[in-house]
């Protein structure tokens, strides 16, 4: 058991201590609550430690200091603070450790000065990654009806960007290599990962039947057929009759056998021209073909 000289019932409520180190764990993003928080407990009873069981946020720093306000008057606090720090079994290159569990439903506040030298608070997007040199605030409280006092983080100041734990990827190592990421990557474990896919995502929507929704791979749901305004029928003009033909006069009796003697006319001088028969093949009644008998009357034959 340490012998200390300052214990917890001689602190002044309200006074701040500053304590500067570097990470080696924290949990500032979020409270230690839930699985978490069941889990953290069962390990501090193993490791023969007293549970918190009450949601909680938790820092740890290697090469501590404690900052005094006048080195030369240290305040209880201060020596307080300075008196817990520790060496650690598993990891002596760590130098004077310190480690606080914060039991404030409240996360701290972080920040980080600008070119001002004024602090801007940051916003944490996960938990701290190990090596960032910060300072921690803490700041005496008095719990009702218990006599002992506590200390709440009140302030992480950061003395460098934030850089982000991530237990697959070495951020560093990738810069030093010119692989810098716009913003810190985020561990997502498998399942996570399967439960925002999704339900149809195995299927691509080219490979899914005709009718499935994509999205949730069951059938989809049969459009609404919106009402179409009847058109006014558009009139047609009617068809335009083709043109009758203009009747021919027709012949009288004595035309038509003009016409009829000029066309025979007109045939047979030219068989006659030709050295031939007219143009109906010779007379109808005797065969061109068969000899005529010598003395034999041609033309056409009575018997008298």
């Amino acid at each position: 058991m340490p012998n200390y000289q300052v214990n917890a019932t001689q602190l002044e409520p309200n006074s701040t201590i500053h304590i500067k180190g570097k990470l080696t764990f924290s949990r500032l993003a979020k409270l230690v609550d839930g699985e978490d928080l069941r889990k953290a407990d069962a390990q501090r009873i193993q490791n023969k430690m007293s549970p918190i069981g009450r949601p909680y946020t938790s820092v740890n720093l290697a090469e501590a200091e404690v900052q005094f306000a006048d080195p030369a008057n240290p305040t209880l606090a201060e020596i307080f603070v300075q008196e817990r720090r520790f060496v650690s079994t598993k990891h002596p290159e760590h130098g004077m450790s310190y480690s606080m569990d914060n039991k404030s439903t409240n996360l701290p506040v972080v920040g980080i000065k600008n070119a001002d030298d004024a602090v801007e608070q940051v916003i944490l997007e996960g938990d701290l990654a190990a090596g960032i040199e910060v300072t921690l605030v803490l700041r005496v409280y008095k719990p009702k009806n218990f006599p002992n006092c506590g200390l709440s983080l009140d302030l992480v100041l950061l003395h460098e960007q934030p850089r982000y734990y991530n237990p697959g990827i070495n951020s560093q190592e990738l810069k030093d290599r010119g692989i810098i990421f716009a913003a810190p990557p985020v561990q997502i474990s498998g399942l996570q990962g399967a439960a925002a896919a999704p339900a149809a995502a195995a299927a691509p929507a080219a490979y899914l039947p005709a009718g499935t929704d994509p999205n949730t791979g069951l059938p989809a749901a049969a459009p609404a057929v919106a009402a179409v305004p009847a058109t006014p029928p558009v009139m047609q003009p009617a068809p335009v009759a083709a043109a009758a033909p203009v009747a021919q006069p027709l012949e009288t009796p004595e035309q038509e056998l003009a016409r009829l003697r000029a066309t025979l006319a007109a045939q047979n001088t030219a068989a006659a021209a030709s050295g031939g028969d007219s143009a109906f093949g010779g007379s109808p009644w005797v065969d061109p073909q068969a000899p005529v008998a010598a003395g034999a009357a041609q033309g056409i034959a009575y018997s008298g």
